[in-house]
């Protein structure tokens, strides 16, 4: 469920980019800007904190191990379309650091507030 939660924030930061920053011809991607990429990356970055508090939810976990694996997974498909997309430097690094990093965080938060609670 945290993958799927993590996969929809994605969809809809990633359509929120394109309607705030415009859209490029598949092929012409020498066209596409800085801040094209970076609404992508605070997509991508926002779906692994969505996704990883869900799973930590959903799971009750009182572990990080749901949020953090649900964070790799995005990351995995992130990864899978550089691959297939060139992408800058600075996205591919961000994407590696900030996507696990955001989810570990997450489910940080959601677990530190339910041992608090309880």
């Amino acid at each position: 469920m945290g993958t799927f939660a993590g996969g929809l924030t994605v969809l809809l930061g990633e359509s929120a980019g394109h309607a705030l920053f415009g859209t490029v011809e598949p092929g012409d991607l020498a066209s596409v800007t800085g801040p094209m990429f970076a609404s992508v990356l605070v997509a991508w970055v926002l779906g692994s904190v969505v996704g990883g508090v869900v799973a930590t939810v959903w799971t009750r976990a009182r572990s990080y191990i749901p949020g953090v694996v649900v964070g790799l997974v995005l990351l995995a498909g992130a990864m899978s379309n550089m691959f297939v997309i060139p992408h800058p430097w600075w996205m591919m690094i961000g994407a590696v650091v900030l996507m696990p990093g955001a989810a570990c965080l997450a489910t940080h938060w959601r677990v530190t507030s339910v041992r608090n609670t309880s």
